[in-house]
C-alpha cells in the first residue's frame, strides 16, 4: 500500500515538474527531482568531452527549428516511416591521436549534433580499465566519458526537447562483444537507464512516434540475452551494400541495411571510390523510399560513410572526410546526396548515417577550405511526406 502511495506521489511530483519547467523527468519512488538533477549534472560533466554543453531552454531563448523539428510530425506515425538524419561514429569528432584523419568522422560533439537536427547516433564502445568507453576501432576517443554518461546526457537533451526521439545505435568496436565482463557492464547500464524509463520499451517498427517522444530508441549491435531494442547484432554482413536481419523470431519484419564502407582495389582513386559508394548508397535510398511508401513494415538503415582501405594500401589517402566532402573537382557523397534529395519525392527513407554532415567545402577552386553547413540535415529532416 505504501509503495503505491509513493508511486502516486512521485508521479504527481514529476507531472508538476514537467508543467512548471517544460521538461520531462524520469522520476521513480527512490529518486526525487533534486536527486535526479544532481545525478544528471554529474553525468553531463563527466561526459562533456563527447557530449558538449547541454543548452537549457528558457523563456528568453530564441527558437531553433532544427532542435525541435519532429514536433510537427503526426503522433501516429510509425517509427519505421520517418527519415532520421544520423551520424556515423558520432562520438569521433575531435580525436587527435595517430591516424586521426582516418578516425574522425564528425566536427561537433553529440548534443550540438542533436541541436543541428541529427536524430540517430552511431556509437561504438569497448571495455577498458573497468569502464565502457568510446572507441572508433582502435582509437580511444576519451578516457573519462562512459557509455552511461552519454545515455544520461542524451536523456537530458530530450528533457529539453520532449517532442523528439533519438535512435541510439550501440556497438562493441574493440574487443570481444561476447565477453562476460563486457556484457555484465552493459547490463548494468541498461538496468539503470531502463528502470528510469529512458528507453522505449518493447519497441517494434510499428511503435508510434507518440510512444517514442521524449525517449531513446535502442538499435542494439551487441549480443544480449534479452530482446531489448531493435536487435541487429546477429548476421551483420561486413562491407555489404544490401542485406537484411530479422527483427522478430517469426521473421515478419527485417532491418534492411546498406553498409558498404570499405573501398578496396584502387587506392587514392577518389573518383572511382566515390562513384562506387554513390551507387550503393543511392540504390539503397531508392529501395527504402519505395518500400516505406508501400508500408513494408521493415526498418531501413543506410550508411553513406566510407573510407579507402589502408590495410592493403598503406599510402591510401581517401579518408572519411574526403569521401564525405570530396576533393579537387570530385564531389563528395554529401553533395551528391543533396542533389539526390532535391530530385526525389520528399518521402521517408528510414535511418541515414553520415560523416561530416555539418560542414561543406567552400567553392574555392582547388583550395581545400570548409565552412559550416547543415543543409543536408535539413533536407533529410524534410523527407517526411506520408505515402
Amino acid at each position: 500500500m505504501l509503495n503505491k502511495l509513493l508511486e502516486l506521489l512521485f508521479g504527481i511530483v514529476g507531472f508538476l515538474y514537467s508543467i512548471l519547467t517544460g521538461r520531462t523527468a524520469a522520476i521513480t519512488p527512490t529518486t526525487n527531482v533534486m536527486e535526479f538533477d544532481t545525478q544528471l549534472n554529474q553525468h553531463l560533466e563527466r561526459g562533456k568531452p563527447l557530449l558538449g554543453r547541454l543548452v537549457r531552454r528558457g523563456p528568453e531563448d530564441g527558437h531553433n527549428d532544427m532542435a525541435d523539428w519532429m514536433k510537427s510530425l503526426p503522433d501516429e506515425r510509425p517509427l519505421n516511416a520517418i527519415t532520421y538524419p544520423g551520424t556515423h561514429d558520432a562520438a569521433a569528432y575531435n580525436y587527435a591521436g595517430e591516424g586521426h584523419h582516418f578516425w574522425n568522422c564528425q566536427t561537433q560533439p553529440l548534443l550540438q549534433q542533436l541541436d543541428s537536427g541529427i536524430r540517430a547516433l552511431d556509437l561504438r564502445y569497448a571495455l577498458k580499465d573497468g569502464k565502457l568507453l568510446f572507441f572508433h576501432s582502435i582509437a580511444l576517443l576519451d578516457e573519462g566519458a562512459e557509455v552511461v554518461d552519454i545515455i544520461w546526457g542524451l536523456h537530458g537533451w530530450l528533457r529539453e526537447h520532449p517532442h523528439e526521439t533519438i535512435i541510439v545505435s550501440l556497438k562493441v568496436d574493440n574487443g570481444d562483444p561476447y565477453a562476460a565482463d563486457v556484457q555484465e557492464h552493459m547490463q548494468r547500464v541498461l538496468d539503470d537507464t531502463s528502470r528510469r524509463e529512458f528507453w522505449v520499451a518493447d519497441v517494434t517498427t510499428r511503435t508510434t512516434l507518440r510512444e517514442a517522444r521524449g525517449k531513446l530508441v535502442l538499435m542494439r549491435r551487441f549480443p544480449y540475452g534479452q530482446p531489448v531494442g531493435f536487435g541487429v547484432s546477429e548476421d551483420w554482413k561486413v562491407n555489404d551494400g544490401n542485406f537484411k536481419i530479422a527483427l522478430d523470431s517469426d521473421r515478419n519484419t527485417f532491418a534492411q541495411i546498406e553498409d558498404f564502407y570499405l573501398l578496396i582495389g584502387r587506392p587514392r582513386d577518389t573518383e572511382w571510390q566515390l562513384g562506387e559508394k554513390e551507387k550503393a548508397t543511392m540504390q539503397h535510398l531508392e529501395r527504402a523510399q519505395a518500400a516505406i511508401e508501400h508500408d513494408s513494415g521493415d526498418l531501413w538503415i543506410t550508411f553513406s560513410s566510407a573510407v579507402g582501405d589502408r590495410r592493403t594500401a598503406p599510402d591510401e589517402d581517401v579518408t572519411p572526410r574526403v569521401m564525405a566532402l570530396g576533393r579537387d573537382n570530385v564531389q563528395g557523397i554529401n553533395q551528391r546526396m543533396k542533389a539526390w534529395c532535391r530530385q526525389h519525392p520528399s518521402k521517408p527513407l528510414g535511418i541515414v548515417f553520415m560523416d561530416f554532415v555539418t560542414i561543406q567545402r567552400k567553392d574555392a577552386g582547388l583550395l581545400y577550405e570548409e565552412e559550416p553547413d547543415t543543409d543536408l540535415i535539413r533536407l533529410f529532416a524534410g523527407m517526411q511526406q506520408p505515402h
